[in-house]
């Protein structure tokens, strides 16, 4: 009995400490490089639409369009974030309002950029917000 009190004590204390290390490396921006991308998750129009809550449009290169998600937990009373990227082969997808981004891109907070405005009804496209600041907020550091 002793011993699986022992046990569930020192489990909690490895659980809470490994909460505490999470907590301490919150991710609140991303560089994004050519290397990055090739780490990102490859989706498609379909499935972007599909979320609940949507990634975040970052900009378009020669071969792809380029979101962020951060998502946000509370762990050991304290909040940490980790941001995820997702792209989009740019070739038969097309955008309005979209931008091109030059690489690198040192650390966009995906807070700071838009979500998709409307989809094309067959999911083959997508708009974004219109308006000149837009990109410029997104990517500003």
């Amino acid at each position: 009995m002793l011993l699986k009190i022992s046990s569930i004590i020192l489990a909690t204390v490895l659980i809470g400490q490994c909460n505490l290390v999470q907590a301490e490396s919150s991710q609140e921006s991303l560089s994004i490089t050519r290397q990055a991308i090739n780490d990102f998750r490859q989706i498609s129009v379909r499935i972007l639409s599909a979320y609940k809550t949507p990634p975040r449009y970052i900009g378009s290169t020669t071969k792809w369009h380029l979101f962020l998600k951060k998502e946000t937990r509370e762990a050991v009373d304290k909040q940490f974030s980790t941001i995820f990227g997702y792209k989009i082969p740019r070739k038969d997808t097309p955008i309005e309002n979209g931008w091109e981004l030059s690489l690198p891109i040192i650390e966009i907070d995906p807070d700071n950029c838009p979500e998709v405005a409307s989809y094309r009804d067959d999911k083959s496209g997508f708009s974004l917000p219109a308006g000149t600041n837009i990109a410029a907020h997104c990517i500003s550091q």
